[in-house]
C-alpha cells in the first residue's frame, strides 16, 4: 500500500507535532534564517530523539526537519546549495533512523517538508513564480531522491507560491499535500481566497489541501466552509498559541493536550484524514490525540 492508497483508508492518520519549537523547548538554538535546520547540522541527535518521541506518542507520519533546508535560505546563512542538499538528505535519514530505533510496530510514513521561501508571516516578501518554481523544484527533487513517501508543502502564505511549489512537487510523481496558513478571516494569509485555491490545486492532481500554523478556531471554521463547497481538507494541524501582529505568538493556557485532542477528533469527524500539531505542539499533545482516537475512534472508520 502506498501513501495515496492509505489516504483512502477510513482509519485516520496522526501527524507528528512541531520540530522547531520543540527543539527550542529542549534548549537547542533555532535562530533565523536556518530555524530548525541548524539542529540538522549541529545537533542531529536532538532531531532524532524528537522524531522518536513522536513515534512513541503515536504519530503515524513523521515530518522531515527540512522546513528551511532550501538553497536560498542556506545562502542567506552563508552556506552553499550543496550544503542545503546534504542537510535535506541528512534530515530524511534522521527520520528513517528514528523509525528503526523506535520499532513502532506499525507503518510509518515520511512527509518531506517544503516551506514558503520567505518569512511565513511576510507574504509581501513572497518570490515570483519563476524563482519559486526553481527553488522548490530543486528541493523537492532532493526529498524525492532521499526517499520520502510524500511531499508536504506547508505554511504557504500566497496562492502564487503554493501553485509554483505544487507544480514543482508534482514533477517528482510523489503524492503532494499543500497546506496554507490562514488569516483571521479564514483566507490565505495574504488575502487570496482559500476556496478557489483549494479547488485549483485539487484539479492539478494534489492528494489534498491542508491548513496549518493557524489558530484552531480559524481552522475549524475553514473546514466547515470548505465542506460547504464539497471540499474536505485532507490534513489540519494547529498552533498551540494565539497570534497577534503586534505581539507575535503568545501562549494560550486553555490549549491543553486534552483540549486539542477533542478539537482534533472533531476535525476527524468532519472528514479530515490527517491531524497533527504545528508550533508549540509537542509529543504529549500527539499522545493525547492518539489516545482519543484509540478510545473513541471506531465510529470514524466504521461509519457508526
Amino acid at each position: 500500500m502506498n501513501f495515496s492508497e492509505r489516504l483512502h483508508d477510513k482509519k485516520p492518520l496522526i501527524l507528528d507535532g512541531a520540530m522547531g519549537t520543540e527543539l527550542a523547548r529542549r534548549g537547542f538554538p533555532i535562530q533565523l534564517p536556518l530555524w530548525s535546520a541548524q539542529s540538522v547540522l549541529e545537533h542531529p541527535d536532538a532531531v532524532l530523539k524528537i522524531h522518536e518521541d513522536y513515534l512513541v506518542a503515536g504519530a503515524d507520519i513523521l515530518t522531515t526537519c527540512t522546513f528551511r533546508t532550501d538553497a536560498q535560505t542556506f545562502q542567506k546563512a552563508g552556506k552553499s546549495s550543496i550544503e542545503a542538499e546534504q542537510a535535506t538528505i541528512c534530515a530524511v535519514d534522521l527520520a528513517k533512523q528514528s523509525i528503526q530505533n523506535a520499532h513502532p510496530g506499525r507503518k510509518i510514513w515520511i512527509a518531506g517538508s517544503v516551506s514558503s521561501l520567505e518569512d511565513c508571516y511576510r507574504s509581501d516578501l513572497a518570490p515570483d513564480q519563476v524563482t519559486a518554481f526553481r527553488e522548490h523544484r530543486e528541493k523537492t527533487g532532493w526529498l524525492c531522491e532521499a526517499g520520502v513517501d510524500f511531499i508536504l508543502i506547508e505554511t504557504m502564505n500566497t496562492y502564487e507560491e503554493a501553485l509554483a511549489a505544487t507544480k514543482a512537487a508534482l514533477a517528482t510523481q510523489l503524492p503532494v499535500i499543500v497546506s496554507f496558513i490562514l488569516n483571521n478571516d479564514g483566507q490565505i494569509w495574504n488575502g487570496d481566497p482559500l476556496i478557489s485555491a483549494a479547488s485549483e490545486l485539487l484539479h492539478l492532481g494534489t492528494a489534498g489541501v491542508s491548513i496549518n500554523c493557524t489558530h484552531h478556531r480559524i481552522i475549524t471554521h475553514a473546514i466547515e466552509n470548505l465542506n460547504r463547497y464539497g471540499i474536505t481538507p485532507v490534513c489540519a494541524y494547529a498552533n498551540a498559541g494565539i497570534f497577534n501582529s503586534h505581539t507575535d505568538w503568545k501562549a494560550n493556557p486553555t490549549f491543553t493536550p486534552e483540549f486539542y485532542a477533542e478539537t482534533a477528533f472533531g476535525w476527524f469527524q468532519k472528514g479530515v484524514r490527517i491531524v497533527g500539531g504545528c508550533c508549540g505542539v509537542g509529543p504529549d499533545t500527539i499522545s493525547a490525540i492518539e489516545k482519543k482516537v484509540q478510545r473513541d475512534g471506531e465510529s470514524l472508520w466504521t461509519g457508526g
